[in-house]
This record gives structure tokens, C-alpha cells and sequence, in this order.
């Protein structure tokens, strides 16, 4: 027996509804202890860390977790082998300009689901959905992309100022905003600023002042215009790195390089001024004569010293890790540790994961913070969806346009902000992949959901399989509840989702159509579609 086209269309409206009150709906504060020095995790935590830390956790992922402690696991996600980008060519076999970008998309996916850096690569998803460069743009050449997502690979758990360098002289960065061949004014005035505006403004410090725990401080905006016109002075006189002779160019494999001797860099002193949340502005002078090399230091030497730089990018990487709304004391932990280690991304990220906050529902989801968790963004739910039933990807692949469906064309942010802000609200409550869904991308998650379940697959190259839970089926409805329950709630299933299964498959007769049922009914739920 299928789910019929009316009932799945019910289900879709029903999972937008839950989706909302799954996010807003209060729960019980209360506090637990973090992961660490636990001799043994229970599975309930071992599988919300996966959730948090990981593409999704599987069976075996949550007894290695269990088995090794969370140190032990962290340590060894540090160490494991860091996932690359292989380059591709600048020409296709028609000697046009080879813009294939699923040459780049299919290996993510199956990096995500096959590699064992799984923590390395959702930190350096992350960091790429704050860093946007979007194929929608002028970048002509897939080519552009695995250099770039090879930096926020190698640098996921490396210094924030070395990440920062490092983007900011990747040559697509500079193609997408504008930064290379960016030359000095002449006669003097003021260069192309895009780059230097949203260094400032979406990568580094933000627009508003913060306190430590990221509230806004007051009204002031965080940097006069005249700021804007010395940063982008600053970062002048940067080009291509030369190709190899009869190589096409532009050379996206190797970062920028200092222009013609650095003639192309304006000399002249630059006063970079930015408020405070208490005191007078502080002001950063960055010498006459100074080269390109040493202004650029000096730029981003200032802004890793500005008070906004932690709050502002801790509270996004706790957003995209663990829950869109963290308490101001969350954020205010994780900022201190971002200080303290001078933005060392590991210590920062050991933070949010360890937080009272994160792990608070690990004993019971009544201890979560109202508000507390995240929607599956498109290209998360769908990981979690291959990791928890067995999924295969292969080089054929079109997942990425599944992910486009739901909203998130991987790789093609529509603009700088990325797929969707960090501060989009949902009520009173912030909600950042809630930006994507709407009524369209509810009906199609819930579609999306449907094709995998009942017929195995996305695509021929996209498989899913449900065998074990079609032997749990076989089983009782107890056992089938309980997989699901373990595999995709850890642990935490509400009874009122029990009871609606139960319902739901009461008149199937073969663990096959139990099991499909089940699943859709689970997995098409708000429960299932926030991450708690």
C-alpha cells in the first residue's frame, strides 16, 4: 500500500506546521555536563554530537563515539586524513571554458558521506557559507572552486587570521569581489571597495557592535565610510599568479601575487577607525610606503583585534553547528575561548560542541533551551537522509539538484550573503535555513522524501536502503519504532510521533510497507526536520 498524492501533499503541510512549532515552541531550561572525560557516552549523546558534528551518525559511528569518549573522538577527527579538492582543468574538450561545476558538487557529496574528516568538513562547510564565493557571479571556470574549498578544508581548525589571508588572496575570492587587479586610485582617490566593504561586514566584525556575548551594544555602526575607502586602498595591487607558458589563464591554482613590483599599490598612509560598544574609536594608522604585503598584515592584523571579531563569528559557526538561537552566555563562552586562543578555530569549535547549552538535551530534550536547534538546511538533511539509510553516491550523481530544489544550488549562492542570513527571524525567534522553505520547497522535501523511501533512490546514482528497517518491520512495530527512534531521533522520539506511526501503518500487512510508512511518516515530521 502507497502513500497516496493527497496524503503526501497532507503530510507536507503538516511538516511545515510542525516545522514551526518544533522551532518555537518553549522547553524547560536546565543545564548538563559537557562530553568531556565521560568514561562512557550514552547513545543519546553520542548521537546529538554526531548530529552536530558530523554529516549524521550511524550505528557504528555511535559505538565508536561511545567506545573512545569524546576527547578521544575529537582528537582523532583532528588527525584523520584531510579531505582535497583534486583541480580541474580550465578547458573542456571543446577548448571552451570547462564550467562543469558538478565536477565539483558530486565530489562534495561524496567526500560528506565516504571521508572520515567529518568534523574537519562541516566546519569547513561552514566557513565556506560565511567566505561566499558564488559560481552565480563572474567566475567562468569550475576550476576556481576545489582551491578554495581546499583552504577551508586545511584551515577548519588553524588560526582565524590564517583562514583570513589565506581567502582573502584566493584568486576566485578576489575575481568574485573584485579584489584582483584592483589598482591604485590615480589621480589618488578611492579603489574598487567591494572586497574591503564586506571583508568587514560579513566575514570579519559585522555592521553593529556587540557585547562579548553578541547582543547588540548600541547604534553605532562598527566602521565610518571613511574606513571602508582605507581598507580598500589597503588591499590594492594584487593579481593572478602567472601560468605556466601555454597554460590558460586566469590561474586560480596558486594565490595572488603582488602586481608589476607593486606599482599598482596605493602608497600613501591609511587610517583605519573603528567604535567601540564602550570607550572612544580606536584607530589603526598603516604607514606611508608601506608595501602591499604589509598592508594587507596590517588590515587584517586590525580587524583580528577588534572586540566585534568573536562574538560576531562564533555566534555563526553555533549556528551552524549546533542551534540558530543561542543564549547570550553561549555565545559569550565560545567568544572567550575565541579571544583567549587568539582565534584558534579548534579550541573554538571544542567550545561550541562541549557548551552546557549543546549538550544539555544529551540526559533529556525537556533540557534544551526554548528555541533550541536548527532546520536541516537541503544539503544537511540530505546527508543525514544517506547516512541514516545507507546510502550509496556514485560519480554520476545529480544530488546536487535535489539540493537545489529545496533552495541550496551547491556552490551558487545567489549573492554574497550566502544561501540564507544569519539573522533571519522566524517570529521573535532567529531561524536562518528558514529563509529556504516556503510552501513549494515544503512539498518538495516532502516529495523528495517520498521517491527515496518507495523507490530506493533520488536518481540511478543516488540510492538509499531501507532493508534494516524492513527487518525491524519484520520484527514488531516496537522494534521497527525503536530503529527509526534510535536511528534518527537518538533516543528521543516524542510519544505523540510513536502514536502517529502506529496508526499510520495499523492496516499494512508486509514489513516492507510498515517499514516505508513509517519512515515517511518520521521523516517527513518537524522532529525529524529540526535538529534538536
Amino acid at each position: 500500500m502507497q502513500i497516496s498524492a493527497s496524503m503526501r501533499f497532507a503530510a507536507a503541510v503538516t511538516m511545515s506546521t510542525l516545522l514551526c512549532v518544533a522551532q518555537v515552541t518553549p522547553k524547560a531550561t536546565g543545564g548538563g555536563p559537557g562530553p568531556q572525560g565521560a568514561p562512557l557516552l550514552s547513545a543519546t549523546a553520542a548521537a546529538r554530537i554526531l548530529e552536530q558534528a558530523t554529516w549524521g551518525p550511524t550505528p557504528a559511528s555511535v559505538a565508536a563515539l561511545q567506545a573512545q569518549g569524546f576527547q578521544a573522538w575529537f582528537q582523532s577527527q583532528l588527525t584523520a586524513q584531510i579531505t582535497t579538492y583534486a583541480n580541474l582543468p580550465m578547458l573542456g574538450p571543446d577548448g571552451k571554458a570547462f564550467s562543469n561545476m558538478s565536477s565539483v558538487q558530486v565530489p562534495f557529496f561524496e567526500n560528506a558521506l565516504y571521508n572520515p574528516d567529518q568534523l574537519r568538513q562541516r566546519v569547513a562547510f561552514a566557513l565556506s557559507e560565511i567566505w561566499v564565493v558564488s559560481r552565480d557571479g563572474t567566475i567562468g571556470y569550475a576550476a576556481a572552486f576545489p582551491p578554495l574549498m581546499n583552504i577551508f578544508q586545511q584551515d577548519a581548525f588553524g588560526s582565524y587570521l590564517q583562514l583570513m589571508k589565506d581567502v582573502t588572496l584566493n584568486p576566485a575570492m578576489g575575481q568574485y569581489l573584485d579584489m584582483v587587479n584592483n589598482h591604485r586610485a590615480n589621480p589618488p582617490g578611492v579603489p574598487n571597495e567591494n572586497y574591503g566593504r564586506e571583508l568587514m561586514q560579513l566575514f570579519t566584525i559585522g555592521l553593529d557592535n556587540l557585547n562579548i556575548d553578541g547582543t547588540i551594544a548600541n547604534s553605532t555602526p562598527t566602521y565610518p565610510q571613511s574606513t571602508v575607502d582605507a581598507m580598500s586602498r589597503a588591499l590594492t595591487g594584487w593579481t593572478y599568479a602567472p601560468t605556466a607558458q601555454g597554460a590558460q589563464g586566469p590561474n586560480y591554482f596558486l594565490p595572488m601575487v603582488v602586481q608589476s613590483n607593486g606599482t599598482q599599490h596605493d602608497t600613501g598612509s591609511k587610517i583605519l577607525t573603528f567604535t567601540n560598544p564602550t570607550g572612544p574609536p580606536t584607530t589603526v594608522t598603516l604607514a606611508a610606503n608601506n608595501t602591499a604585503e604589509q598592508d594587507l598584515d596590517g588590515a587584517l592584523g586590525a580587524l583580528m583585534a577588534n572586540p566585534n571579531m568573536a562574538p560576531f563569528i562564533s555566534k555563526q559557526l553555533i549556528q551552524h553547528l549546533v542551534t540558530s538561537n543561542p543564549s547570550p552566555t553561549y555565545v559569550s563562552d565560545v567568544a572567550k575561548v575565541f579571544n583567549s586562543t587568539n582565534g584558534n578555530l579548534q579550541a573554538v569549535v571544542q567550545a561550541i560542541l562541549t557548551d552546557n547549552e549543546a549538550r544539555a538535551g544529551d540526559t533529556s530534550i525537556s533540557n534544551d533551551l526554548p528555541g533550541f536547534g536548527h532546520l536541516r538546511e537541503p544539503v544537511l538533511l540530505f546527508m543525514n537522509l544517506l547516512t541514516g539509510l545507507n546510502g550509496t553516491i556514485y560519480d554520476s550523481s545529480t544530488l546536487y539538484n535535489y539540493t537545489a530544489g529545496l533552495g541550496q544550488n551547491l556552490f551558487y549562492s545567489p549573492s554574497v550573503f550566502s544561501y540564507f542570513s544569519p539573522s533571519y527571524h522566524v517570529g521573535p525567534l532567529l531561524a536562518p535555513e528558514f529563509q529556504l522553505h516556503n510552501t513549494q520547497t515544503t512539498v518538495t522535501r516532502a516529495n523528495y522524501i517520498y521517491s527515496l523511501i518507495y523507490n530506493g533512490k533520488l536518481d540511478a546514482n543516488t540510492l538509499f536502503d531501507i532493508s534494516a528497517f524492513v527487518t525491524a518491520a519484520g520484527t514488531s512495530t516496537a522494534a521497527l519504532e525503536t530503529a527509526i527512534n534510535n536511528q534518527f531521533f537518538h533516543g528521543q522520539m516524542t510519544s505523540a510521533l510513536q502514536t502517529a506511526i502506529t496508526n499510520g501503518i495499523s492496516g499494512m500487512t508486509t514489513p516492507t510497507t510498515k517499514a516505508q510508512a513509517a519512515l515517511y511518516i518520521a521523516l517527513t515530521s518537524g522532529e525529524f526536520q529540526v535538529i534538536h
